[in-house]
């Protein structure tokens, strides 16, 4: 008898075990396709209109000579690596223009003799992402500024070089991070 309704309790617990994933499964199944969630189809943005873009060189409009050029390789080299876009192909979607709108080094730490030990770059960027047919879609502006170190004369020129390498690769991947989550 007490056989009887231990095995009696043990089904129950196992059905309702099953009753109980059953239920989760369809409350997840509600749950993914009621929230609006899908699974990326296609590459690019804008429901896959936009598959390539085309990133020329950046304008320059400061007196730091070849600026442009790390700002142009990082939205390059970030644009690739998200794997949604084809970059600088043949008869592209979309072409960015950016334009290096200004630099500014200021110091930013002396030694106890009040000579300049530490610098900081200051980068300002304006981004424009137009259709292939010239039409606007969209404009950004990016600053960011990083330190480096100028006690040695003979690494100054690195230093500054490594650092505007660094602003241009932080600016390039907010620019990736904001058109994917606009878009």
């Amino acid at each position: 008898m007490l056989k009887k309704i231990v095995y009696g309790s043990i089904l129950r617990v196992q059905g309702l075990k099953a009753g109980i994933k059953s239920l989760m499964l369809i409350v997840l199944f509600i749950f993914i396709h009621g929230c609006g969630y899908q699974l990326v189809g296609e590459k690019g943005i804008y429901g896959g209109e936009i598959k390539s873009v085309y990133v020329p060189v950046f304008k320059n409009m400061t007196y730091e000579p070849h600026a442009s050029v790390y700002l142009t390789d990082a939205f390059t080299r970030q644009l690739m690596a998200t794997g949604i876009f084809a970059v600088n192909k043949n008869n592209s979607d979309t072409y960015i223009e950016g334009v290096l709108k200004n630099i500014r080094i200021v110091p930013n730490a002396l030694d106890k003799n009040g000579i300049v030990i530490e610098k900081s770059v200051l980068v300002g960027v304006e981004i424009s992402l137009f259709k292939k047919d010239g039409n606007l879609l969209k404009k950004w502006s990016f600053s960011d500024n990083q330190t480096y170190r100028v006690d040695d004369l003979g690494a100054e020129d690195y230093n500054k070089k490594e650092a505007l390498s660094m602003v241009s690769d932080r600016i390039a991947r907010r620019f990736c991070a904001s058109i994917m989550t606009e878009y």
